[in-house]
């Protein structure tokens, strides 16, 4: 909706009308009775070992039932008494990728919502939902802002991936108001350093209580607060962060300045796992919303695998996410909740490039979603107006049209003076540890 040109058009007040009916109707879809009775029953588990255990066995023996009974990649998997689940062999987003359609459920429902990941590679892969998956998925989100103190009617603030303004925008609000949900939306991509008291200020005025945000999004804001000597002027109940890494040293600083607690929230697109941290700074898997299995890759790191509880129809069994974790020695949390407990999470690696107001951007997901052909991507930077997208595509689909859509997003993101070229590759560099960077940036600090 926030690349609509009718959108972009319409006066500052229209487009807060547009963003509130468009939460509404969201909001009538995904949070109404059967998305209360979901939270309430996920809640019983938090504080009760044997009520989890419970809740987490019928959960897997249902989405185990459902793949080998009504999805073709699956349905070679004869039930079995004992440990059913190591029958199912591993899989990874390149099964997924080559394989997709055969991990469609063939009693698929009226309504199908897709969606597309963005991952470490920038490269999406389509993922399609029932309506109960996406109002599981918001029970559970739901869940993380209790334990985060939010009530229902608490004004917030949403700093994330939305283009809510022009991007082409120099002056003026960079945010918009979702009156339905209690929101002001600010903009991620015009936070340069002339701008950034003006978010603070905005914040203020409109009574913030609990701001959810891109922890490089959030940190920017507190590095400015830093750089000036200055502390969040009003009393905040909880900042929320979600969908890149949070380094402890960053989490402090914003804490900080902040002057209140950051829950951080690990998720996928793919729905195979979830890791949410409490009050006392524990992160917990969550292991009513997916079957965690953590395999030893070296080095104190286990890589996350997982298989999904809430979408029968795409169920994903056993799934490589290619993100890693370190163990805790800590078997109790002083929340009490009993959910198992982390170290940290070292998974989404957050990379950035120069834009041409010299200002670093993080947020590059959005680059390649509408590019066809497109398998795999990362970005290279050895020159402040220049970028190298490395490209693995479909030469069958990728042609000169994909290219210059490609071309085009990136300008959109980083601007329209940066000289952007293409190079096809066969696959995509990765790092000592087996990851795959998004983004290369060789550049100094400026």
């Amino acid at each position: 909706m926030f690349n609509n040109k009718l959108y972009f058009l319409s006066p500052t007040l229209l487009q807060s009308c547009i963003i509130s009916f468009r939460a509404l109707i969201r909001k009538t879809l995904r949070e109404g009775k059967e998305q209360i009775n979901v939270l309430n029953e996920i809640e019983k588990n938090d504080f009760n070992h044997n009520q989890l255990t419970a809740y987490s066995s019928k959960r897997l023996s249902y989405i185990l039932n459902q793949a080998s009974n009504n999805v073709p990649f699956y349905k070679h998997i004869a039930k079995s008494k004992n440990d059913w689940l190591n029958d199912f062999p591993f899989i990874s987003k390149s099964d997924f990728r080559q394989h997709g359609e055969q991990f469609m459920n063939e009693c698929p429902p009226k309504f199908i919502v897709s969606g597309a990941t963005s991952g470490t590679t920038g490269a999406p892969l389509v993922i399609k939902q029932n309506m109960e998956s996406v109002i599981r998925e918001q029970a559970f989100v739901a869940r993380h802002l209790k334990w985060a103190g939010f009530v229902q009617g608490d004004k917030r603030a949403w700093i994330r991936g939305d283009m809510i303004v022009p991007l082409e925008q120099k002056n003026g609000a960079f945010w918009r108001y979702s009156w339905f949900e209690n929101m002001i939306m600010l903009s991620s991509f015009h936070m340069s350093p002339n701008n950034l008291q003006s978010y603070i200020d905005a914040m203020v005025e409109y009574g913030v209580q609990v701001i959810q945000a891109y922890p490089s999004s959030i940190l920017t804001l507190a590095k400015h607060l830093e750089t000036n000597d200055l502390y969040y002027p009003s009393d905040l109940k909880s900042i929320v962060t979600s969908s890149e890494s949070l380094s402890l040293e960053d989490k402090q600083l914003i804490e900080r300045r902040f002057g209140c607690t950051v829950y951080d929230w690990y998720g996928l697109f793919e729905r195979v796992a979830a890791i949410g941290s409490c009050e006392h700074g524990r992160y917990h898997i969550l292991t009513d919303y997916s079957h965690v299995e953590l395999e030893d890759v070296g080095d104190g790191r286990h890589e996350i695998i997982g298989t999904n509880f809430n979408n029968d129809l795409q169920p994903l069994i056993r799934y490589r996410t290619g993100d890693h974790v370190y163990l805790s020695d800590e078997t109790s949390c002083p929340c009490g909740r009993v959910f198992p407990i982390i170290d940290r999470i070292d998974g989404r690696i957050g990379d950035y490039l120069i834009g041409e107001d010299g200002q670093k951007v993080h947020i590059l997901n959005h680059i390649p979603k509408g590019v066809k052909g497109l398998i795999a991507t990362q970005f290279k930077q050895d020159h402040p107006n220049q970028i190298e997208v490395q490209a693995v595509v479909n030469a069958q689909v990728f042609d000169k049209q994909q290219e210059s859509i490609l071309i085009d997003n990136t300008k959109a993101r980083l601007g329209r003076s940066m000289d952007v070229f293409i190079t096809i590759v066969d696959k995509i560099q990765k790092t000592k540890n087996g990851k795959t960077r998004q983004a290369i940036c060789t550049i100094k600090d400026m």
